[in-house]
């Protein structure tokens, strides 16, 4: 029972984090999307540092540095795919999807987790046809490339630590390790190319590592919401997570007056019930 009230915490948690870290970038508009991403590796090291002076588990295990370096190219490819598909909405609602279905693959064909199929495979379809309804067509898999190989890099990221055997507290500071290695390793490479810095002013910045700490404890809820003997599982709750989506939308339409048209709050209402119906869905096939 503990388990998998731990399991569920994590799932709220997770959701919660990680659709309010990058609330800054829609804050301070200006602000570097590259500036973001190195400040906030920063601040995620600093947070997991901190947790590995209280638990003791300071080490430098291969397998999370590893992780940690596949996270920031799936964040790479993200932004790259902002920049080059001219699709912000719709770039980061594809590479959802797309993580979303290959987590759920993953957990049932690699893990072999048990699962409802009469529930979970609805449920799947309902998350990513919700997902979809305001995202838009795919152009084509050519144009599109870019947001639908960083899903599924985040949609399989961790299936390295699941392997390893790891704790989650063993995994969390060689991981944040790779994430800051790789992120500033990428932005300082990007700055040298262009020969000029993108730029880090100081309130935006503030802001950014205090994102990298929240987006740590977020990371800290994944590995309770996926663990083995929890209530999820990585089929089950990898997808359940991305209702940060949900999270992120709200911060969009009360805090920054996003999706202002009608039509474009009947799209997000009817997106965020289909969604939660595939949440819901996707919570019965574990029950």
């Amino acid at each position: 029972m503990a388990s998998s009230t731990l399991s569920l915490i994590g799932v709220l948690i997770g959701i919660f984090a990680f659709g309010t870290y990058m609330v800054p970038l829609k804050k301070y508009p200006n602000y570097s999307s590259w500036s973001f991403l190195a400040v906030m590796a920063v601040g995620a090291l600093v947070c997991s540092a901190v947790i590995a002076c209280v638990t003791g588990q300071f080490n430098l295990a291969p397998v999370g540095i590893l992780c940690g370096l596949l996270w920031v190219i799936g964040g790479a490819l993200c932004f790259w795919a902002v920049q080059a598909e001219a699709d912000l909405a719709g770039t980061g609602l594809r590479s959802m999807s797309v993580s979303i279905l290959l987590s759920f693959i993953s957990g049932v064909a690699l893990f072999q987790e048990p699962t409802k199929l009469y529930f979970s495979i609805p449920a799947i379809i309902c998350m990513i046809i919700g997902i979809w309804i305001p995202a838009g067509k795919i152009k084509s898999i050519w144009k599109n490339w870019r947001s639908l190989l960083s899903g599924a890099v985040f949609g399989t990221y961790l299936i390295p630590y699941k392997f390893s055997g790891l704790g989650d507290m063993e995994f969390l500071f060689p991981f944040s390790v790779g994430v800051c290695v790789g992120s500033v390793a990428l932005v300082a490479l990007l700055i040298l190319k262009r020969r000029k810095s993108f730029g880090f002013a100081p309130v935006p910045t503030v802001f950014a590592l205090f994102s990298g700490i929240l987006w740590m404890f977020g990371t800290l809820a994944i590995f309770w919401a996926i663990a083995d003997e929890g209530m999820f599982g990585y089929a089950v709750g990898y997808p359940l997570l991305q209702l940060n989506l949900v999270v992120n939308q709200m911060w969009g339409v009360f805090a920054f007056g996003e999706y202002a048209t009608r039509i474009e709050r009947v799209k997000l209402a009817v997106s965020t019930f289909v969604i939660l119906i595939g949440a819901a869905l996707l919570t019965l096939s574990k029950m």
